[in-house]
């Protein structure tokens, strides 16, 4: 499962020295002294970090002759430059200026691009996956669109099973790095939790400029709302699934709604009750996270690495400050909620949040595996027992939900999780039944 691919992201910023560091250049079996990313004017050497110029490299290594590399072979699991995909992200990060950058990103040019891309390469699925087209066209015509706001993204794409009663509802959340992304992108993820007996509801929500990592939590919790107040019967197990940034926010609702709930029940024990205890109108019993970035301020040094931090509308949606980034992380917002309260502290955290799977592709270089296993680290030490990690082998960020829409290990692997709970929870109102019986 550990390729070099995997062992370069596991790695990663922050984890590696950086590039043109000593302990970097210990790593590579290279001499400390000798920095083959700086550039030398005058005798005095300015650092490219973390964007280098990848003309300065090319220079370099046109001039460096043959007997002048060294013969140490470098670290197994350090590459000793980026790949070609991150030379090119940091080569337009030093060569635009900062100002057209920000100007690409806040007018809504990111989505643009992203979403035209995504729509362009529609043909290309058609073609290596001609049945791909027949769900599509079938699914649209099941659509039932839900309209919970006033602004055209906040729309929920509704599925029902063909028996209309369907045992559970996926609660789905799309991603697109805060900034792109529409439901009927995602439609063909409906179609094997719909073979399954399930209803799906994909969530659009207000991408960056238009909404920011709180108002994209208030979207889905007002689709929730809706969904709720229209189909309630539909409501009672529900699992919500986020891919890539659908599942930084969709825990980040989940987080909120727990922390809701323990600060009321922390003003109750203290005597001082400001905090109702409202039901949420969606129970929200399970949840998985596919490919997301968990703690933002890490994958905000990762994007540095890669030059896109200033292109990304992560930085804005979540705050542009590192107290914001990491306030808008939601195991660590989790975390410092916990180390603010005394009573609810003693209490099981499993009874607040809801069983969690974590799935993530081992050579995902959008956002390493590593975030999974730091996250699923961190709910631990809050208490949350309920959390499994799975890893998928050569797998990439957008393999996970291809996977779920074309077929592949993450379906495979999440069907039958939710299966299992289903199992549970059979198994527990047997139980109760049997032991009500025997009273």
């Amino acid at each position: 499962m550990l390729t070099p691919k995997a062992f370069a992201l596991a790695l990663s910023p922050p984890r590696a020295p950086p590039i043109g560091t000593a302990h970097r250049s210990l790593l590579l079996g290279q001499d400390p002294s000798q920095n083959p990313w700086a550039v030398h004017h005058d005798d005095e050497v300015h650092s490219q970090l973390p964007h280098y110029n990848l003309r300065q490299r090319l220079y370099q290594r046109l001039l460096r002759s043959h007997h002048d590399i060294p013969t140490r072979l470098p670290h197994p699991h350090l590459p000793a430059g980026p790949e070609l995909g991150d030379q090119i992200t940091r080569f337009l990060g030093v060569m635009l200026p900062l100002q057209y950058q920000n100007v690409f990103r806040d007018s809504g040019g990111f989505r643009f691009i992203v979403d035209t891309l995504v729509t362009l390469s529609a043909p290309t699925i058609a073609l290596t996956h001609p049945s791909a087209v027949k769900r599509f066209l079938s699914l649209s015509k099941q659509l039932i669109r839900i309209q919970y706001g006033s602004h055209p993204r906040q729309v929920v794409d509704l599925f029902l099973p063909p028996n209309q009663s369907p045992s559970r509802l996926v609660f789905f959340v799309h991603g697109g790095a805060w900034g792109s992304g529409a439901p009927w992108m995602y439609r063909l993820t409906a179609q094997p939790f719909l073979d399954q007996n399930y209803a799906v509801a994909i969530v659009g929500y207000r991408t960056y400029p238009d909404g920011n990592a709180a108002e994209q939590v208030k979207d889905c919790e007002l689709a929730a709302a809706a969904l709720a107040n229209q189909y309630p019967e539909f409501c009672e197990h529900v699992t919500a699934i986020g891919h890539s940034s659908g599942a930084h926010i969709s825990l980040l609702m989940l987080v909120d709604r727990a922390r809701r709930q323990m600060k009321a029940i922390q003003e109750k024990l203290d005597g001082k009750q400001t905090t109702s205890m409202v039901k949420d109108p969606m129970a929200i019993d399970s949840y998985v996270g596919l490919s997301g970035p968990y703690d933002i301020s890490h994958h905000f040094d990762y994007e540095a690495a890669r030059g896109v931090e200033e292109l990304s509308p992560m930085k804005p949606t979540c705050g542009n400050s590192r107290f914001n980034l990491r306030r808008n992380s939601p195991v660590v917002r989790l975390m410092d909620f916990l180390a603010e309260i005394a009573e609810c502290e003693q209490r099981s955290l499993n009874n607040f949040l809801p069983r969690i799977l974590l799935i993530h592709g081992i050579e995902d270089a959008t956002v390493p595996f590593t975030s999974t296993g730091e996250a699923a680290r961190i709910l631990r030490s809050c208490g949350v027992s309920k959390c499994q990690e799975v890893y998928v082998a050569k797998t990439c960020h957008q393999d996970t939900i291809m996977h779920v829409m074309m077929g592949g290990r993450t379906r495979d692997v999440v069907l039958e999780w939710i299966k299992g709970l289903m199992d549970d929870e059979t198994r527990i109102i047997t139980s109760r039944m049997l032991t009500t019986s025997r009273l």
